[in-house]
């Protein structure tokens, strides 16, 4: 039998962070959707990914910098939406909808 955890603890695993507060790495399996068509979309597995964490610059002139910049980006609002950034092991970054997440670390996700 599959051992099995709630979306609340798959989530723990993915939001964890060690002591100096880096993400942890974590496995994850889990289905696109194609809201058009409302299919379910490819399954991918990833190994060895972490949650994507912005982090300022150790640049002293970072103040200057952001404030300069003129293109804005739209905040994700990742709670509102339900998803979570993944950092890949080759540093792309991939969204995933939290209700699609299937399994992490090999436990099936139920909600």
């Amino acid at each position: 039998m599959e051992k099995t955890i709630s979306l609340k603890e798959a989530l723990a695993i993915v939001d964890a962070v060690d002591e100096k507060g880096r993400p942890l790495l974590f496995d994850i399996t889990f289905r696109t959707l194609q809201r058009n068509s409302k299919t379910g979309g490819k399954l991918y597995t990833y190994n060895q990914v972490v949650k994507y964490r912005k982090l300022k610059s150790d640049n002293p002139n970072y103040l200057k910098q952001v404030q300069t910049q003129v293109k804005r980006h739209r905040n994700p609002n990742h709670f509102a939406n339900r998803t979570r950034n993944l950092e890949l092991q080759n540093g792309d970054i991939k969204t995933v909808h939290i209700r699609l997440i299937i399994t992490v670390n090999g436990l099936k996700v139920i909600y």
